[in-house]
Parts: structure tokens; C-alpha cells; sequence
């Protein structure tokens, strides 16, 4: 269930009217655990039934609107069709977006769950100038308890020797902007992994959404990581003699999903029986309950238990666990470690292994 929704004030700032198509959601600003479809479904009817919501709020650099403040509004826009929403246009970086967002829905909208506060901090927290505010400050700003703060810093201090910068500068179509690739979890103690194995399917699922599962390693570019008996993640590009040389002779089902029709194979692989492909802008937006019958269909259709899936990027963190209650094995190249490690941290809640390979 998504938390309690907590009353939105009506904006006093003026607002102007924005294109959904130029807003950019994929820039680390989402501060919140997850984005509830029950809950932009419920905005949607609202708004078709004439209620009014404040503004979103985004930040404008000069050539991209980021969104700091209104995913799930947003969502609610899309699910009727519309093509604009009215937004509140601060002047500022995609960064300024992110330090906005941290703190957001404290007051208002949906009541944040433990899972999106301990985010928003270790946002914070694994930037490299951000990490140097006081634990106090990163409080103010995130709007939680200092010890909260200084609790999830002592934790996280304990992998700093694996760490490094979860910023990414990356280039997109000539543009030069960061993108966050922060872990949403880190190694919990043998203390703490022996109570989880304690707890029932049911207790497992309600702390994968409050935050509480803690078991999630941090994939960095180039690992392989199996997972269970015999799913396999590789993170980088699906063209690496890395990740092709693990690959079985015959592929009952290559499955791709794009955000742009540039990045589809340019030749398909003659190993592979039957291929879907998915292309959109909003590809990593796709939750799995969407993409659940379309993916279940398919593979009932097509393949038999045991069989291949090779994928070409994560539409779901949560992919795996369907594969595997299909009874198939997954083979998925993924670019984003950060994309990566949420599929980690998703799998963890079936309690069975993941385990980083050596290269080979």
C-alpha cells in the first residue's frame, strides 16, 4: 500500500504551461523509493472530475526542464493523454533540481515512507560535495532527525574503501549533465542477514517497500553477477565479449527495450529464435505490473521451462523475479550500474543467491 497521502496547499506562485515531452525525469531528481501507480491513478481521476492540483515544480538550465517536485502528478497528466501540465520554472541546474527534490513532500502530497527519506539523504550523503555538509545540515535539508543522518553516514562509511563517485557527467544528443547513479542499498551485517532469513514472504515484501531491504551490492561497470541458478546480469553494453561469451548456443527470446530506435541491434543475432522490441522515451519509466502481461504472454507463447531470454536493457529492476516464476533463464546487458544494482536489490526479497562472477 502507498503511504498516506498528506493535503497539497494550492500554490501561490504563478505558472506557466509545459509540454510533458520536454520535461527530463531521468536526471537522479526522483527522490522517492518508487512512484505508486495506484496513486497518479487516483490524481487522474480527480483531475477528470475537475479538482485542482498546484503546479509541478521544475528547474530550467536554459535548455532542459528537470523535474524536482510532481512525479506523480506528472503520471497522472499521461495517464489521460494530456499533453501539458502546468509547472513552477525556477532557474537552475539539473543538481539544483536534485537538492530541491530531497527535501520535497515533507509538508505535502504524498506522505514520504522511511525507504524515501533514507534516499534522499544517501543521495546527499555519495555526493562528493554534498557528503562534506555536516550531518545537521544534510538534516535541514532533507527534512529528517540529525541522528537519522549521522546513523546512515556511519553505515555507508563502512564500504568506502569500495566506493566511488556515484555522479556520472554523461553526453546525450550534445549535451554535457550528471546522472545519479546511487545505490538504493548497502551490505547488511551477518547480524542483520540472519533475522531477514527469519522473516516471512509477506514481512519481506512490506520491507522491500519500506526501505528495510538492505542486502543490495553496488555493480559497477564490467561485473557480471549471477543470480540464483541461472540468471545473469552483466552490466555494460550487450556487444562486450564479456557478456557474449557466457551466452548459450540457442536464445528462445531476445527481448529489447530502447529509448531510441538508434540503439536497437543493427543485426540480429543468428542464435536467436523470436525477438520483441519496446521503444520509448519513457522506457525507464515502464513498471513491471505494465509490462507483467505483455512480457507473460509472450514468453508462455514462445518458450518452454528452461529456456533462454537474452534482454538488452532493464525495463523493470524487478525483471528477474518474473523470469524466474516463469521458469526461464534470463541473460540481460544492462549499461546503467545504478539500473543494476536496484535489479539486485529487487531480487533479494526471494532469498536466493547473487553472486559476482570473475571475468572470463
Amino acid at each position: 500500500m502507498p503511504p498516506k497521502q498528506i493535503p497539497v496547499e494550492s500554490s501561490k506562485s504563478s505558472a506557466q504551461s509545459i509540454e510533458i515531452g520536454k520535461i527530463r525525469t531521468d536526471g537522479g531528481t526522483q527522490a522517492r523509493y518508487q512512484l505508486y501507480e495506484e496513486v497518479a491513478a487516483e490524481y487522474a481521476e480527480d483531475i477528470r472530475l475537475g479538482k485542482e492540483y498546484p503546479p509541478i515544480i521544475v528547474f530550467f538550465d536554459g535548455k532542459e526542464y528537470w523535474l524536482a517536485d510532481g512525479f506523480h502528478r506528472v503520471e497522472a497528466r499521461r495517464m489521460l493523454k494530456e499533453k501539458k501540465v502546468d509547472a513552477e520554472v525556477h532557474l537552475g541546474t539539473q543538481r539544483d533540481a536534485v537538492l530541491y527534490a530531497v527535501g520535497a513532500n515533507s509538508t505535502h502530497g504524498l506522505r514520504r515512507t522511511n525507504a524515501d527519506k533514507r534516499r534522499a539523504v544517501e543521495r546527499l550523503l555519495r555526493d562528493e560535495e554534498w557528503s562534506q555538509w555536516s550531518d545537521r545540515e544534510i538534516a535541514r535539508r532533507t527534512f529528517v532527525s540529525q541522528p537519522f543522518v549521522s546513523k546512515l553516514r556511519a553505515e555507508l562509511a563502512d564500504d568506502s574503501a569500495n566506493s566511488e563517485s556515484m555522479i556520472r557527467t554523461v553526453q546525450r544528443g550534445g549535451t554535457t549533465y550528471e546522472v545519479d547513479t546511487t545505490n538504493i542499498g548497502q551490505n547488511a551485517n551477518q547480524e542483520k542477514k540472519s533475522a531477514k532469513r527469519q522473516r516471512s514472504k509477506k514481512q519481506d515484501k512490506q520491507a522491500t517497500i519500506e526501505g528495510n531491504v538492505s542486502s543490495s551490492k553496488q555493480v559497477k561497470q564490467g561485473e557480471t553477477w549471477k543470480l540464483g541458478k541461472s540468471h545473469y546480469l552483466f552490466c555494460g553494453d550487450s556487444d562486450s565479449s564479456n557478456f557474449q561469451r557466457r551466452l548459450p548456443t540457442e536464445i528462445s527470446l531476445l527481448l529489447i527495450f530502447t529509448q531510441s530506435s538508434t540503439q536497437w541491434p543493427k543485426i540480429m543475432p543468428p542464435n536467436v529464435i523470436s525477438a520483441l522490441s519496446f521503444c520509448s522515451p519513457f522506457i525507464g519509466e515502464i513498471r513491471l505490473d505494465d509490462l507483467r502481461p505483455v512480457v507473460e504472454k509472450i514468453l508462455e507463447s514462445t518458450t518452454d521451462a528452461g529456456d533462454t531470454v537474452l534482454m538488452f536493457n532493464l525495463p523493470d529492476p524487478s525483471i528477474y523475479i518474473l523470469m524466474d516464476n516463469l521458469d526461464c533463464s534470463c541473460y540481460c546487458a544492462e549499461t546503467d550500474p545504478q539500473r543494476c544494482t536496484d535489479a539486485l536489490t529487487a531480487w533479494s526479497i526471494t532469498n536466493k543467491p547473487a553472486k559476482k562472477l570473475s571475468p572470463n
